[in-house]
């Protein structure tokens, strides 16, 4: 129990000794605040670090849901018929998905109809139809947002969270030893205006 005791004190004056906070009469005052800074920004990020990540996560969970609801409120799928057949000599540049742009004309939720330019699976014939996605007045939009890009999104965030807190908390160290580092050297400089006096007696 004694050797337990004796053990776990040299770890205590060894840890003190690594974050600088023994009792090391060369320590400075400075030191032990730039420590005890340290010491907090590291206890800020462990309690942060989580409640960032979860707050991040809801946050990006709800802003998701919101545009995808939107989106399939005011988005509609609608049928467009090829006006040439996709991949012909004229539309001959494909996509590592061969799909490919040929024009096409489709009928908008209000009734209108437009023309523009779809991507059809190279070989589609003109007549064929395929699926696009367009808002009220038939303009072409990109599909809702999937569940999985969502679930991307929010995990995307709640790891980008912590990191971000992480810099900041780097940054408020930084900024902290600046000003300590300032503080020693004004100190350094009155000590040294005090005693500078009596060396130069003692060179002369």
């Amino acid at each position: 129990m004694v050797r337990g005791m004796q053990t776990s004190g040299r770890w205590t004056a060894s840890l003190a000794r690594r974050i600088g906070l023994d009792t090391n009469p060369l320590r400075r005052g400075t030191d032990r605040v730039e420590a005890w800074i340290r010491i907090g920004l590291v206890l800020a990020f462990l309690a942060g670090a989580p409640l960032a990540g979860w707050q991040a996560a809801r946050w990006a969970e709800s802003v998701a849901d919101r545009a995808a609801s939107t989106q399939q409120a005011t988005e509609r799928r609608v049928p467009a018929t090829l006006l040439r057949t996709a991949g012909s000599p004229e539309y001959p540049y494909r996509t590592a998905l061969s799909l490919v742009w040929v024009p096409a004309r489709w009928t908008a939720p209000d009734g209108t109809v437009h023309t523009g330019q779809v991507q059809a699976p190279a070989g589609t014939r003109a007549g064929s139809t395929v699926r696009v996605w367009t808002d009220q007045r038939g303009r072409l939009t990109d599909p809702p947002l999937q569940h999985s890009q969502v679930r991307g999104w929010v995990l995307m965030l709640a790891i980008i969270a912590p990191v971000l807190l992480a810099l900041l908390l780097m940054a408020v160290l930084g900024l902290s030893r600046q000003m300590l580092e300032r503080r020693r050297m004004a100190r350094w400089e009155e000590a040294w205006s005090a005693v500078e006096p009596h060396w130069t007696r003692r060179l002369r």
